[in-house]
C-alpha cells in the first residue's frame, strides 16, 4: 500500500517501485499530474495520482474513469489509458504522456488563432467526442484544460474521472468545470449529449476570443471577421440555453464545421467550373446586367415603367436563386454562391443592401434571403441548408450549402408549383411524366 502525498513527489524519485518521476505536469483539484518514466517498458508516461483528501467528494471517480476509458477504447482524439490501481493510497492512473501540453496553456501562448487551427482542433475534439458519445458515454468536463495536444498539436480529449455513462446520466456527480457546464448540468437535471455540446460551444468561443470562459457569442461576428457567420452560427447554437436548440449531435457539428472550413476557402470554390454542385450568381437583388429584351420592349411601349421593369428583373434573380436551391435539394445537394459572378469576378452581395428595408447590411441581408426561402420553398426548408457570409477580396460572399433532403421540395411563386432538379450543369423544370417517374425513384422506392 502506497502512503506517499501526490503533491510531494520529487524529481529521480520511483513512484510504486515502478514510475520514475522526471517533473510536475500539472495539478488539479482531484489529481496531480507528473511525467514519468515506466521502467517496466521503458517509455514516457503522464502519472495522475489521485489527492487523498479528494476522495471523500468523489469515492468512486478514479474507478469510473478506468472503466470509461476502458469502455472507449482507443482514438485518435483521445488520450489512452495505459494503467490504473484503484486499491491502493494514493490511487493513481496511468495515462499515454503528450508532449504538447494542454490546449489552456497553448492558448495563453498562441491566441489569437489563425481560422484554419482553430477549425482543425475544433474537428479533432469534434471526433474525440462523437466516439465517446458513439460508446455510450458523456463527458461532462469538457474544457480547454481538459485537452491535451501532442508533439503535432493534434488534441486528445482526456480527464474522464467526471465522464458517466448515458444510461447513469440523472445521477448526480461533482461538477468540475462549472464555467463550461451546461445549464441542466448546474441545475441538476438528465444529462444527454447535447451537454458536452455546450461545453463544445464554450470551447470553441475561446479558441476563436481567447479568454479562459464563454463571453457574449454577439461579439463573436464583429471581432473575428476572418470567420465566416456560420461560425459564430454554430457557437450560438451549441451553447443554447434549451438542449433542444443545440445541435443533435457530434457528427451534426462536424457537419457544420466541415461547411465553415468550405467557406473559408472560398478561393478553391472559385477555382471551380459551375457544375451539378456548384453555381454561382452575381446577387440576390442587384440587377449587374441591363434589363432582358423583353422588358426594354415593354418600356419602349409605355407598357411598364423603368421602375416597373426593375422591380420585375429583381423579382427574377431571386426567383433564380431559389430555383438553385430547389434544384440542389431535390438532386444530390450542391453549393449556391451569391456574390460572385458566372465569369467567377467577386462582386460581393453589398449592391444588394440598397434595395433592403430599414437595416442595410449583412443581417438586413439575411433576413431578406430568409423570407425568400421560407415564401418560396416552406417554412422547414430554411433549417435544412446552411448560409456562410464570408470575407473575399473585400466583398461578403454567401455561400448556400444545400444537402440532398429527405422529402421533395417545391417551389413556389405567384400561385404556382414547381418543381427543379440539378442537370447537365444548370437547374432543369420537371413535370408530368418525368417528375412522376423521378419522385418515385428518390423518395417512394
Amino acid at each position: 500500500m502506497l502512503s506517499k502525498d501526490p503533491a510531494t513527489l520529487s524529481p529521480r524519485e520511483l513512484f510504486d517501485g515502478r514510475y520514475r518521476v522526471e517533473r510536475l505536469l500539472g495539478t488539479g483539484d482531484r489529481k496531480v499530474t507528473y511525467l514519468a518514466i515506466d521502467e517496466k517498458h521503458d517509455r514516457q508516461v503522464a502519472l495522475s495520482v489521485v489527492r487523498p483528501n479528494a476522495l471523500p467528494q468523489d469515492p468512486d471517480g478514479t474507478e469510473r474513469e478506468a472503466k470509461v476509458l476502458g469502455r472507449i477504447g482507443s482514438h485518435d482524439n483521445i488520450v489512452s489509458l495505459y494503467e490504473s490501481e484503484i486499491e491502493s493510497i494514493p490511487q493513481y492512473i496511468v495515462f499515454e504522456y503528450l508532449a504538447g501540453g494542454t490546449l489552456a496553456t497553448f492558448l495563453r501562448q498562441s491566441c489569437p488563432l489563425p481560422a484554419e487551427t482553430i477549425y482543425r482542433l475544433a474537428r479533432q475534439v469534434c471526433r474525440g467526442l462523437a466516439h465517446l458519445h458513439d460508446k455510450g458515454v458523456i463527458h461532462r468536463d469538457l474544457s480547454p484544460a481538459n485537452i491535451w495536444l501532442d508533439e503535432r498539436g493534434t488534441a486528445h480529449l482526456g480527464d474522464f474521472d467526471s465522464a458517466i455513462r448515458l444510461g447513469d446520466s440523472d445521477q448526480r456527480c461533482p461538477i468540475t468545470t462549472n464555467t463550461f457546464a451546461a445549464p441542466e448540468e448546474k441545475s441538476g437535471e438528465a444529462l444527454d449529449v447535447r451537454s458536452d455540446l455546450f461545453s463544445l460551444g464554450g470551447l470553441l468561443y475561446v479558441l476563436a476570443m481567447g479568454g479562459d470562459r464563454l463571453g457574449d457569442v454577439r461579439g463573436l461576428r464583429s471581432q473575428r471577421t476572418d470567420l465566416p457567420s456560420s461560425f459564430s452560427d454554430l457557437v450560438e447554437a451549441l451553447v443554447a440555453w434549451s438542449p433542444t436548440d443545440r445541435p443533435a449531435d457530434a457528427n451534426a457539428v462536424l457537419t457544420w464545421l466541415e461547411q465553415i472550413r468550405n467557406a473559408s476557402n472560398l478561393g478553391s470554390l472559385l477555382k471551380q467550373e459551375e457544375s451539378n454542385h456548384l453555381e454561382f450568381k452575381a446577387s440576390l437583388l442587384h440587377l449587374h446586367s441591363p434589363l432582358p429584351e423583353a422588358l426594354k420592349k415593354r418600356v419602349d411601349n409605355d407598357t411598364l415603367t423603368v421602375e416597373q421593369a426593375q422591380g420585375e428583373a429583381r423579382g427574377g434573380v431571386k426567383r433564380a436563386a431559389a430555383k438553385t436551391i430547389c434544384a440542389f435539394l431535390n438532386s444530390e445537394g450542391g453549393t449556391l454562391v451569391i456574390g460572385v459572378t458566372d465569369a467567377r469576378d467577386v462582386v460581393g452581395i453589398e449592391p444588394d443592401f440598397a434595395y433592403l428595408g430599414a437595416r442595410q447590411d449583412a443581417d438586413g441581408w439575411l433576413n431578406e434571403f430568409q423570407m425568400l426561402v421560407k415564401s418560396t420553398l416552406g417554412p422547414d426548408t430554411w433549417s435544412c441548408i446552411r448560409v456562410s457570409l464570408t470575407q473575399h477580396e473585400g466583398a461578403t460572399v454567401a455561400l448556400v450549402d444545400c444537402p440532398r433532403r429527405a422529402i421533395d421540395t417545391w417551389l413556389t411563386m405567384e400561385k404556382k408549383q414547381e418543381f427543379f432538379i440539378r442537370a447537365a450543369n444548370g437547374t432543369e423544370a420537371l413535370e408530368g411524366p418525368r417528375l412522376v417517374k423521378y419522385v418515385r425513384e428518390h423518395w417512394m422506392s
